[in-house]
This record gives structure tokens, C-alpha cells and sequence, in this order.
């Protein structure tokens, strides 16, 4: 499976030692592995809105969210603070969020059925057209150090956090952004599903798994709902590049691909180029640059991303 998160580097300020795993499992509200869960049903969260600190507790556990200055005196950058009886257990700054009102949240969740405590989800938005939604993840290991790890950046409000296999822990469900504007506009453009599976200090993707495939199902099912009510979608390739990618996470790539060849908007003006020499577009030579035709485009896209390929485009 992917790794798909870096930890963040352990310092004094990010990652503290607070003692054995059974120290944590002991004296903070219980929900190891195999228990009853029924106290983590209503867990904590907090929103701040860049005026005043605000604190959620959990236990022994204390998160702040609170500001701190920026580039200059009008503006604020989000600071993640997290104690555990009076310690500092993790500290950090969201640069990218910087704001005049910062807008960040801290919620307790559980996402790795296996450790002591459940974790801390923590956001900040990057404001901007489109974007975007920066996930930081603290969670205990079995050796009682805290971690924070980086579940990165991703389009509007980021993850759902959903329990698709009712094991209660939840999965971090987002879509694949590369599909965003690669072949048509951001409101034409469809983006297949993502699943990600918090273990150890491990953000898994997981979309792959037999057991979620169901879910992946459903989700192709609603994209397919759009496109009965406008059938015009069948010809768009914003639509289309996104459904194709859908269907090959449930084994129906093939069938994907021929009517993708059939349907897909031969005329549209939408830029597929690529630079045959392998540098970025703005530094590519004029005479380097091509055109792709859209299955060309999409085939790189599925690859790249390790989507099933058809047979007739393998």
C-alpha cells in the first residue's frame, strides 16, 4: 500500500515522549482495540475563527487552537497546540493559512482502530479560489509518543471522514485532485474517489481493498445520476476522464474505455499539451510541445496515478 503521509520532524515543539502506552490507555477516556466505544460517540471539536483562542478537552488531553502573528501586523497564522497534564505534546504553525482571520478547526476522531486513544484532526484553510483544505493528523503510538502527520492539501473542505467498514474507526474519503482541471474546467471536471486508512503513524491508501469497493460503487453511481440527468455529460471530457478512472477502481475499465472513445469531445479547445522532452510546459522548447488527443491525455493520467489500465490501451 502507498504510504501517502511524511511525518512532520519530530522536535521539542512537534513530538514529545509522554511516557508508556499504558499510561495513555490507563488515565484518558478508554477505547483500545476491541472495546466499547460507546464514550468516543460524541468527541470534541472546535472551530477557530482568528479572534480568540479556543480549547477543546478530552480527558487529560487539552488542544488549542489560537493566532499568532504573520508576514505583518494585520495578519494571523494559525497555531496547533496539544498538552497532556500540563506537557506539551505537539506544537506547529499552518504558514499556507495566513489571514487577517484565519480559519482552522481541531476535532477528536477515530481513524486507527488499534491505538489507545483516538486522534486529533486538525485543519486549516488556505483561502483562495478553489482551494484549499490543509490536513494535519496527531495520533499516540504504541510507545506513548505523539506524532503529527501530514495528510497534505487538498481541494475545498478536504476529507469525509466516513467508517466504510464498520470497524469503528473512520477512512479519509477525498477525490483525486490531479483530475481537476486536466481536462476541462474546475465546474466540468469530475474526479474518481480516494480512501485512505490511518495505521500506526501510516496514512495507507487503501481504495484498492475488496472490501470498499461497495462504497466505490455507490459513489460511481451518483457521478453516473449527473449524467442521466444531462446526457450532454456523456460527451464531456471533464466528465468523462473522471468516470473512466471511476469505473477502473470497480473492474469495469474496459467497458469505461470504449465508450470514452466513442462519446469523448473530439473539438474541444481544452489544452492537453505535454512537452516531449519531459521539462515543464513554461520551460519546454516551442518545437518540443504536442497536443495530446484526450485518451492519450487520459492514459497518462490513469498510469501516472496507478489507475487499471484497459487491455487496448496497455
Amino acid at each position: 500500500m502507498k504510504t501517502l503521509a511524511a511525518l512532520i520532524a519530530c522536535t521539542l515543539t512537534a513530538c514529545v515522549d509522554v511516557g508508556s502506552a499504558a499510561l495513555w490507555a490507563k488515565d484518558a477516556p478508554h477505547a483500545a482495540a476491541g472495546t466499547n466505544r460507546a464514550a468516543e460517540r460524541n468527541l470534541p471539536g472546535i472551530k477557530y475563527d482568528g479572534k480568540r483562542a479556543v480549547t477543546l478537552h478530552y480527558g487529560d488531553l487539552t488542544v488549542t487552537v489560537a493566532g499568532e502573528r504573520g508576514s505583518d501586523a494585520n495578519s494571523r497564522v494559525p497555531v496547533f497546540t496539544g498538552r497532556y497534564r500540563d506537557r506539551d505534546v505537539f506544537s506547529f504553525r499552518i504558514e499556507e493559512a495566513e489571514a487577517e482571520e484565519p480559519n482552522a478547526t481541531a476535532e477528536v476522531m477515530r481513524l486507527d482502530p488499534a491505538t489507545s486513544q483516538p486522534q486529533v484532526v486538525m485543519t486549516a484553510f488556505t483561502f483562495g479560489a478553489h482551494c484549499c483544505t490543509i490536513t494535519r493528523i496527531a495520533t499516540v503510538l504504541g510507545s506513548g509518543e505523539w506524532r503529527v502527520l501530514d495528510a497534505g492539501q487538498l481541494d475545498g473542505e478536504g476529507y469525509r471522514f466516513v467508517d466504510i467498514d464498520n470497524d469503528g474507526a473512520k477512512e479519509l474519503v477525498s477525490i483525486d485532485n490531479s483530475f481537476l482541471y486536466a481536462f476541462d474546467s474546475y465546474a466540468g471536471s469530475y474526479a474518481p474517489t480516494r480512501i485512505t486508512k490511518l495505521s500506526g503513524s501510516d496514512l495507507d491508501d487503501v481504495t484498492t481493498e475488496p472490501k470498499y469497493r461497495a462504497f466505490l460503487r455507490r459513489k460511481l453511481q451518483d457521478m453516473e445520476a449527473d449524467a442521466k440527468k444531462d446526457p450532454n455529460l456523456w460527451h464531456s471530457n471533464g466528465f468523462l476522464g473522471g468516470w473512466v478512472a471511476a469505473k477502473s477502481l470497480v473492474g469495469e475499465v474496459d467497458d469505461a474505455w470504449k465508450r470514452m472513445l466513442a462519446s469523448y469531445d473530439r473539438n474541444s479547445d481544452w489544452s492537453l499539451e505535454e512537452c516531449t522532452t519531459g521539462q515543464e510546459l513554461d520551460q519546454c522548447p516551442k518545437d518540443k510541445v504536442r497536443q495530446q488527443t484526450f485518451p492519450e491525455a487520459l492514459k497518462k493520467l490513469l498510469e501516472s496515478n496507478d489507475y487499471p489500465l484497459p487491455k487496448a490501451a496497455r
